[in-house]
């Protein structure tokens, strides 16, 4: 008898995009696709880390974005990341989640639907692996969860029954493993909806008072498809396991790899580096059809009786350039503690990105692209050679705090720009009205202001004086209540008589006034 599993991960897109991004865990986050002429629509919402759903707010899917907006500008506690649905990293996301299930099943995929939220796994014959069906399910749910996935996970003998087990039966932390004794009994109760129908056919159901299984199954069988269509029969049979339901596994991607053996071996670092410049030439080479270059490098070197070598070349732009590449390599080499007489290299794109497409110049004179080739690999050199934590570019994150909306992050690491463009036009209209020089930390100066609320007349810093002779503001920047050490600053750029501008902000908690940037 077969044994499936099923795994439900609500909201997908969601859980993937904090899954990928922890900064985004603890923040309402909106998700919005293009509907064609439409314009931008909701296609998924939460507030917080433990709901992956839509509620709270009045928000729903398929409204345009500007009415969740609204919504939401409602409620002062709440500050929503606005980010661009990305199905095609939700399919990528889910098919390399499968991928991690081969510890449980040889045989694991996802459901061949649009818009895939489940993970489905052959497990006949391996339940006595973990002591039973239940312990099986029960420690594939724990798995995911401990990795900060929201689950919920079935068993049953046939694809359709724990799919609908997994949306109707399963809990947080219970995972029901139904057999073919009383599957009849466990599915009939179920509504409709879990035999995975299209809408059209559910609304008709519906019409005619039909809404749970058991009331379909009690209908005469050969009325079914005259009346509702063949696709309910089939749903039908392959709940209760009477039809076969085809898993179409995920297979993992063959390596991007170069191997070296040999019965001589090498005594020398010339000669290993010889040997890998030929391993990134065939490396390359099976990379240069897909146009795509190596963004990671790993290599392993064995000898006679050492234990292997393990080197890790990280790079900031994918790049096809063997002679780069080598390079960067023999950086890792010549600081290795190698082994002696070694026999065995094998170089492995970890890796890979899709290559730069650029249009030659004319005249050959240098371009932009040509600059910034060069930058990445004086990048490359440098992090290679004194680490990746040495080499770090400054990033812009969403914090309303100027002072600690920057962070530094390694130039090798992996960069996401997934900033809507709604988030992407704000931050460049309050890009313009920010200093290019902050002063870190704030400096405290004198000030006398026209009035409670008003930009300062005359200030003090440095030991000058400074009359104000034209203002903007106040821009009131104030952080979360949740937050241990919340601001609530409102912010003024002023012309003073020397023609300098400056940005200076009152502090409502200490009742003083504070420089914290000068515009060039």
């Amino acid at each position: 008898m077969a044994k499936m599993v099923c795994v439900w991960l609500p909201n997908w897109p969601l859980q993937r995009l904090r899954h990928e991004r922890p900064e985004l865990r603890n923040r309402p986050v909106v998700l919005f696709a293009s509907d064609g002429n439409r314009g931008p629509r909701v296609s998924a919402w939460a507030r917080g880390e433990a709901q992956t759903s839509c509620s709270g707010e009045g928000i729903k899917i398929g409204m345009p974005l500007a009415e969740a907006e609204a919504l939401l500008a409602g409620h002062a506690a709440t500050s929503p990341r606005i980010e661009l649905h990305d199905p095609a990293a939700d399919l990528a996301g889910l098919r390399e989640l499968a991928r991690t299930c081969d510890n449980f099943s040889p045989l694991f995929g996802i459901e061949a639907v649009e818009s895939p939220e489940c993970l489905l796994l052959d497990v006949t014959g391996c339940e006595h692996l973990f002591g039973g069906e239940q312990e099986l399910v029960d420690r594939l749910a724990e798995d995911l969860r401990q990795r900060g996935f929201q689950v919920r996970a079935a068993l049953a003998p046939a694809i359709g029954a724990a799919w609908a087990a997994a949306h109707c039966l399963a809990k947080p932390h219970q995972q029901p493993a139904l057999s073919n004794v009383g599957l009849d009994e466990a599915l009939s109760p179920l509504p409709i909806t879990v035999l995975r129908l299209p809408l059209k056919i559910i609304e008709t159901l519906h019409e005619f008072g039909l809404r749970r299984i058991g009331q379909v199954r009690a209908l005469p069988r050969e009325t079914l498809p005259s009346r509702f269509g063949p696709e309910l029969l089939l749903r039908l049979d392959q709940a209760f396991g009477d039809a076969p339901e085809l898993l179409v596994p995920e297979r993992p991607p063959e390596p991007i790899a170069a191997v070296w053996v040999t019965d001589e071996p090498l005594t020398d670092r010339e000669s290993l580096k010889f040997v890998s410049g030929q391993l990134l030439e065939e490396l390359l080479g099976q990379l240069k059809p897909q146009r795509e270059g190596v963004r990671q490098l790993f290599c392993q070197i064995k000898g006679t009786a050492a234990r292997p070598v393990e080197l890790l070349v990280n790079l900031v732009s994918p790049t096809d350039v063997a002679k780069h590449l080598l390079e960067l390599l023999s950086l890792q080499v010549d600081r290795a503690d190698l082994p002696e007489g070694i026999s065995f290299l094998r170089l492995e794109a970890t890796s890979v990105g899709s290559l730069a497409t650029r249009q030659r110049d004319l005249f050959g004179f240098e371009t932009d692209a040509d600059t910034h080739r060069e930058v990445s690999s004086l990048l490359d050199r440098l992090s290679n050679r004194l680490g990746a934590t040495a080499v770090v570019h400054a990033v812009l994150v969403p914090e309303a705090q100027p002072e600690l909306a920057v962070r530094h992050e390694p130039c090798v690491a992996e960069r996401r720009t997934t900033l809507s463009s709604h988030a992407t036009l704000r931050t460049h209209q309050s890009a313009q009205a920010r200093p290019l020089r902050l002063f870190a930390p704030p400096q405290r100066i004198e000030a006398t202001a026209a009035g409670p609320e008003g930009a300062p007349m005359h200030f003090r810093w440095d030991r000058r004086d400074y009359r104000v002779i034209r203002s903007w503001g106040p821009e009131r920047i104030e952080t979360g209540w949740w937050r241990d050490d919340a601001v609530c600053r409102d912010y003024f750029r002023v012309v003073t008589q020397t023609g300098q501008h400056f940005w200076l902000f009152r502090c409502f908690d200490q009742a003083a006034w504070f420089i914290h940037g000068a515009f060039d």
